[in-house]
């Protein structure tokens, strides 16, 4: 089975080790989620004449949304406010998804090509944003200090933000 690169980066426990389709999620969701998307650009009305600016007002109001079922289940986690919340997240993973698709069809790439680019970045991401928990130094018995990380996370994104600039 194929393994994430985060289970590599250092010695840790068969607990920690996520290999691919043993997370609750299955290539086949994914796969079946991005067919979806593309059959709907082939066969719905509406969805084959929305372009990135069109959508935009649908990823504001989704994300409002968001904001309004995360706030309600702080207050109650009730059954009932998780499966809003789960609701709305997939609406915000529906414009993800969208918009995804869209730079597929102007790209001339295969559906899923973005939306599998987006997954790798934000993997990577994460990994470079917290060596503390994934680098060299990290320790799997012992969680850094909130300060170390903030302090850390900081720096990082102080030292992305300077080469974005000098790339521009």
């Amino acid at each position: 089975m194929e393994q994430s690169r985060v289970s590599g980066l250092n010695d840790t426990s068969s607990a920690d080790v996520v290999e691919a389709g043993t997370t609750g999620v299955t290539p086949a969701q994914t796969q079946g989620a991005i067919e979806a998307m593309a059959t709907l650009r082939r066969r719905c009305p509406w969805s084959s004449k929305q372009d990135h600016g069109s959508l935009e007002k649908y990823a504001r109001e989704e994300t409002e949304e968001l904001i309004e079922a995360l706030e309600d289940y702080r207050s109650d986690a009730s059954p009932a406010h998780r499966a809003a919340v789960v609701e709305e997240l997939g609406d915000v993973f529906y414009q993800v998804l969208f918009h995804s698709a869209l730079l597929d069809e102007s790209g001339s790439a295969p559906y899923g090509h973005t939306l599998g680019l987006i997954i790798d970045g934000l993997e990577e991401k994460l990994i470079r944003r917290h060596p503390l928990a994934f680098g060299e130094d990290s320790r799997d018995d012992e969680m850094p200090e909130l300060e170390d990380v903030e302090r850390e996370y900081r720096r990082i994104k102080t030292e992305e933000k300077q080469q974005k600039d000098d790339n521009q």
